[in-house]
């Protein structure tokens, strides 16, 4: 099932999830990101983000279907999946935006300098239900585009 952007609603249950969060290095210890993405980002904050409609569980989580490459779309997936299921909020290569807005690196990322990130590449207002993808951050990568850049707000609408 692909993962998409939707509308929030206290109705629909398309947008239930659930953050699992940690350290990196935690998701290390459970065997979820390998030893290099620990080497490179054990302190960043890390999470699973959990498809919970109505508020239940479904161990479905949002991810890659395998090790991140250009444009892949992100599913859902078992939450035990090693690396795919883990996402890393990376505000370490986009310091100028952070902490207010910070690029999302799939756990498992094999490209350091140019990792993959979690990519909107349509305008959401424009577009009824867009599909988010993966693709290598781009910029220095210390100035990454605004596509590339992610914020989060919690609570229930």
């Amino acid at each position: 099932m692909p993962t998409i952007l939707h509308r929030a609603s206290s109705s629909d249950p398309a947008e239930d999830l659930i953050s699992h969060g940690g350290t990196v290095s935690q998701f290390f210890a459970k065997g979820l990101v390998s030893a290099a993405v620990n080497s490179h980002y054990g302190s960043e904050n890390a999470a699973q983000i959990e498809y919970a409609p109505h508020g239940k569980a479904t161990g479905l989580c949002a991810a890659l279907a395998r090790t991140a490459y250009q444009d892949e779309g992100l599913s859902l997936q078992p939450c035990s999946t090693p690396g795919t299921t883990v996402w890393i909020i990376d505000t370490a290569d986009s310091p100028a935006t952070a902490p207010a807005y910070f690029p999302i690196v799939s756990g498992s990322t094999t490209d350091f300098t140019h990792p993959f990130g979690m990519v909107m590449q349509v305008n959401p207002a424009r577009s009824p239900f867009p599909r988010i993808k993966v693709q290598h951050l781009t910029g220095d990568p210390a100035n990454v585009p605004d596509s590339q850049l992610w914020g989060a707000k919690t609570g229930i609408v």
